[in-house]
């Protein structure tokens, strides 16, 4: 497949700048035919007891700093965590002067952090870098001088507001790690969980720890010669085993976003069962790849040539995925991650 196939034209107006508030009230696109739009805290009707709701507890860390490289200004977006007892993390950095191996960047007066190894990947430059702080030191450091790592389109438009570090954060964040949100769990609210565990759905958490590669888009004429980056998973065996037994009761399993999907999707042997998980996984979903841990993708619209578009044409197919933003973007629905929703159902389980 060739890039410009995963290519489409959408007016600024529909790019949402903020979030819907409450965030249930956001609407939510089902791919069925007919296609058709409801509000998110309806979700609740389609949902059945016995059904099992697959989330991301990851938490998102202020991972946008300002440095300097003696008096110049440099801006660092933490990537992720590459040795956590070392403190090695990968780093994007934005600099007006180039940026030398064993170099100190400056975050305060005590705290730096030293270049390590600088890495031409296939599409983007990275940077391994060590802090001065421990890393329990450094998250403190963050939480009081870092930014929330908007996207860049926000940003350009926007400056950042108290709000974000609210509104750019799920109600189900636990576990430090992640540099940009798993934005298909920013729709629901407590008040709607309560009203879904009532019902009798069952909500399972895995983590997986979304890093800057996230925004890079497939620059590659050809997509299969682009390079997926590498996130950190865990999915315990105690998850495992109740996804797989509920799976065998006939519930039905909804993965609140493509983080979800792309950890089960690396968790699972060749008949759909998810095994446990704890490692890295760079999968790269795309057509003809046979998605069968799932009944259903719950997600946000995505941005053009991206890899998170690309695994929606694995579902729903080329044709189907076109139809389905065309509707979105005549009924004026709002995309990306402060927009509304899409429900998907898996045809291939």
């Amino acid at each position: 497949m060739k890039l410009k196939e995963l290519d489409y034209e959408i007016n600024s107006d529909l790019i949402a700048l903020r979030p819907k508030q409450p965030r249930d009230e956001s609407k939510l696109l089902i791919s069925e035919n007919p296609l058709k739009i409801i509000r998110f805290k309806n979700i609740i009707e389609i949902l059945n007891p016995g059904d099992v709701l697959i989330i991301n507890d990851t938490k998102v860390i202020r991972s946008d700093v300002t440095g300097y490289v003696n008096k110049s200004k440099v801006s660092i977006n933490l990537n992720k965590i590459i040795d956590k007892k070392k403190n090695l993390w990968s780093i994007f950095i934005k600099s007006n002067k180039k940026i030398q191996p064993n170099q100190n960047i400056n975050l305060s007066d005590k705290v730096y952090c030293k270049i390590i190894e600088i890495r031409e990947d296939k599409n983007y430059l990275s940077y391994i870098v060590k802090f001065s702080l421990i890393y329990s030191e450094l998250i403190e450091f963050l939480d009081s001088y870092g930014n929330m790592p908007l996207p860049a389109y926000i940003k350009k438009k926007r400056l950042l507001n108290q709000s974000d570090y609210k509104n750019y954060q799920a109600i189900f964040a636990d576990r430090i790690g992640a540099v940009a949100a798993p934005t298909a769990s920013l729709h629901f609210t407590k008040r709607l969980i309560d009203k879904i565990k009532k019902k009798g759905v069952n909500i399972i958490k895995l983590t997986l720890h979304v890093n800057g590669g996230t925004f890079i888009p497939i620059k590659s004429n050809d997509i299969e010669d682009h390079l997926m980056h590498y996130e950190k998973g865990l999915i315990t065996k105690e998850s495992a085993n109740k996804i797989n037994y509920l799976k065998k009761k006939g519930g039905r399993v909804f993965a609140v976003g493509t983080t979800v999907l792309r950890l089960l999707e690396s968790s699972k042997d060749h008949k759909g069962k998810v095994k446990a998980f704890d490692g890295e996984t760079n999968i790269y979903i795309k057509p003809g790849w046979k998605i069968n841990t799932i009944d259903a993708l719950i997600t946000n619209f995505h941005t053009p040539k991206s890899t998170l578009l690309l695994l929606i044409y694995a579902i729903l197919g080329k044709k189907k995925t076109q139809e389905v933003y065309k509707f979105a973007i005549k009924n004026k629905l709002r995309f990306f991650s402060y927009g509304d929703a899409c429900l998907i159902w898996n045809r291939n389980e």
